[in-house]
C-alpha cells in the first residue's frame, strides 16, 4: 500500500469477522513499512477539521464540552466531540436513517480514531447521545448565536441600531405517551408539540438567542427567557402578544431599543397621553393600575409585590392600505410602542414602515421547520431529553447555514436577504457529503469551506424590492393568485384618554 492512500474506515456497522483482527494487524504493519511519509499525511488529516466544524464560531464544540456536566464516560469510539457531531449530521440529513449519519459522520476529516475502528451501530448512537444530555447542544447554540452580524463583515444598522425580533412557534413530535405528558397536545389524537420562542437578526436570519419548552408553556413564558439576549444597540420588534408592562421595563432595562405592537383596544394597554408630537405621534405614560397589579402578584406568588413605576414612553398609531393591481384594498390599524422617543431622529412613519421587518422572523421559521427540518416532519427524539438536544441542534444548524451565507455576503458587500437560503443549505449538504472519503481508494478532497463560499457566491440573487401578497387559507389561496401589492402608511390619532398632570395636594 503506498503512501497516498489513507486508512479506511468501515462504513457498514456489521459484526466482525473472525478474521478481521488478522486484517487489521496486516493493515497496521503496511501502514508502518510505507515510512514517515504516511504518518505525516495521516497525522495532517488528524489535525484538519470538518466542514460542520469550520462553519461553527471558533472552537465551539471544546468549549461546550468544558462546560458540560462530568462523571460520567464515552465509548473510545462515540467520544461526546463525536456524539456532537453524530447529532449534527442527523439534523443536517432529516431523512437519513442512524446507519446512514453514522457512516457520514464517521467518514468526515479530523477524527481521532484508533486503526481499524469500525462505525458504531444506531443501538451505541443512542446511548451516547443519553450521556451527552440537552445541556452540552443548548450551549454550543448559545456560543454560536453570540458571533455578531458585525464580526461577518454586515453592517446594516438602522440609524445605527441593530434590528432583532422575537416570536414563537411549534415543532411536531413523535406520538408517546412519555412526550404527550412532558410537551403536551393541542387536541386529542393530535401530536404532542415543542415549543421554540426565538430571537433573530433580522438582517441575515441568524438566531440571536432562543428557550425551548412545552406547548402549554405559551410564547410569553418562553420569551421571558430571552432577556440576557438584549443590550444596548439592539432595536427590538415584537407582535401584539408580547406585551405586558412589566416585561417591557425589564426588557427595556437591559439598554435595548423596543418598538413592540400593542392591541387596538382602549382598555388593553395601560396607556395616557401627555403630548402629541409634531409627527403625530404621542408621548404616553404607562400606568399599573390596581387590577393589573393583583393580577401580577397572583401570577407572581408574591402578594406584597410593589406597584410597577410609572413608564414614559412613545406611541405610534398608523394604518396600513394594501391596494394589489387588481384593484383590491385591505386597510390594518396598527398601534406600536417604541423606547424611541425622539421624533426628530426618529420619525413616526419611518418607525411604522421598520415594523414590517417583524416578518422576518417568520421567514426565519419557515427556513426552520420546512427546509432544515422538513414539511411536516416530526422530531427524531422519543424521549423528552433526546427531543430539547434536536431542537438545539435544528437551531444551530438553521444559525450555520445563516452565517455561511452572511459571510459570503458580507465579502461581497450585498445584502444576506439576496441569496437563497434553500440553496445554501443544498450546498452545505454536498459539500459536507463530499467530505466522506472513497471507501476505494481513501481519497478525500481538499477542504471545502473555499469552494462552499465561491458556490454561495455564484448562486441567483432574490429580486430586490419585491412587494406581493396573497390568500392566507388554503381556500383563499385556490381562488386568489399572488399579486404586486403596494402598501401606504398613514399617521392617524389615537383618541388615548389625556394623563393628569394636576400634582397632588
Amino acid at each position: 500500500m503506498t503512501a497516498k492512500f489513507a486508512m479506511v474506515i468501515a462504513p457498514a456497522s456489521t459484526p466482525a469477522a473472525p478474521q478481521r483482527d488478522n486484517d487489521e494487524a496486516a493493515q497496521i504493519a503496511a501502514r508502518v513499512a510505507s515510512g514517515p511519509g504516511f504518518w505525516t499525511e495521516w497525522l495532517a488529516e488528524l489535525g484538519r477539521q470538518g466542514l460542520l466544524e469550520d462553519l461553527l464560531a471558533g472552537d465551539v464544540i471544546a468549549r461546550a464540552l468544558r462546560e458540560a456536566p462530568t462523571g460520567h464516560k464515552y465509548d473510545r469510539v462515540l467520544t461526546a466531540k463525536m456524539t456532537v457531531v453524530c447529532v449534527l449530521v442527523a439534523c443536517l440529513f432529516p431523512g437519513a436513517g442512524y446507519d446512514t449519519v453514522l457512516a457520514t459522520a464517521f467518514g468526515l476529516p479530523g477524527l481521532k480514531l484508533r486503526p481499524g475502528a469500525g462505525t458504531p451501530t444506531g443501538p451505541a448512537l443512542s446511548q451516547a447521545r443519553k450521556l451527552l444530555g440537552e445541556q452540552v447542544m443548548q450551549r454550543l447554540f448559545e456560543l454560536d448565536a453570540a458571533v455578531a452580524d458585525a464580526d461577518l463583515g454586515i453592517g446594516l444598522l438602522w440609524k445605527g441600531l441593530e434590528v432583532t425580533a422575537i416570536d414563537g412557534t411549534t415543532m411536531e413530535l413523535a406520538r408517546n405517551g412519555v412526550l404527550e405528558g412532558e410537551f403536551g397536545v393541542p387536541a386529542a389524537g393530535a401530536r404532542p408539540l415543542l415549543r421554540v420562542t426565538a430571537h433573530v437578526r433580522t438582517a441575515t436570519f441568524r438566531w440571536i438567542g432562543a428557550a425551548v419548552g412545552g406547548y402549554h408553556d405559551g410564547e410569553n413564558a418562553l420569551a421571558d427567557q430571552l432577556e440576557d439576549s438584549f443590550r444596548p444597540g439592539i432595536l427590538n420588534l415584537a407582535d401584539r402578544g408580547f406585551f405586558s408592562m412589566h416585561r417591557w421595563i425589564r426588557f427595556s432595562g437591559t439598554g435595548a431599543d423596543l418598538a413592540w405592537r400593542i392591541k387596538n383596544g382602549a382598555k388593553s394597554v395601560p396607556l395616557k397621553t401627555l403630548e402629541t408630537l409634531p409627527d403625530g405621534s404621542e408621548l404616553v405614560m404607562l400606568h399599573e393600575s390596581d387590577g393589573m397589579r393583583a393580577r401580577r402578584r397572583k401570577e407572581a406568588g408574591d402578594l406584597r409585590a410593589a406597584r410597577l413605576p410609572d413608564t414614559i414612553a412613545r406611541l405610534v398609531t398608523f394604518t396600513v392600505t394594501a391596494t394589489t393591481r387588481s384593484g383590491r384594498t385591505k386597510t390594518t390599524r396598527m398601534r406600536v410602542l417604541t423606547t424611541l422617543l425622539d421624533h426628530e431622529a426618529h420619525p413616526a412613519w419611518e418607525i411604522a414602515a421598520l415594523y414590517a421587518e417583524r416578518w422576518q422572523i417568520e421567514i426565519a421559521f419557515l427556513h426552520l421547520k420546512k427546509t432544515v427540518r422538513g414539511p411536516r416532519r416530526p422530531l427524531r427524539g422519543q424521549s423528552p431529553e433526546f427531543a430539547r438536544q434536536e431542537a438545539w441542534a435544528l437551531l444551530l444548524i438553521h444559525n450555520i447555514t445563516a452565517t455561511a451565507s452572511a459571510r459570503a455576503a458580507g465579502s461581497a458587500g450585498i445584502d444576506p436577504g439576496l441569496i437563497p437560503f434553500t440553496a445554501v443549505l443544498g450546498l452545505i449538504r454536498s459539500h459536507v457529503a463530499a467530505e466522506t472519503p472513497c471507501r476505494h481508494c481513501g481519497h478525500r478532497p481538499a477542504s471545502p469551506l473555499a469552494s462552499l463560499h465561491t458556490a454561495i457566491l455564484a448562486l441567483p440573487r432574490h429580486r430586490q424590492g419585491r412587494q406581493r401578497t396573497s390568500g392566507r387559507t388554503a381556500a383563499e389561496r385556490r381562488t386568489r393568485h399572488t399579486e404586486e401589492v403596494t402598501y401606504t402608511i398613514d399617521i392617524t390619532k389615537s383618541n388615548l384618554p389625556k394623563w393628569d398632570t394636576t400634582p397632588e395636594t
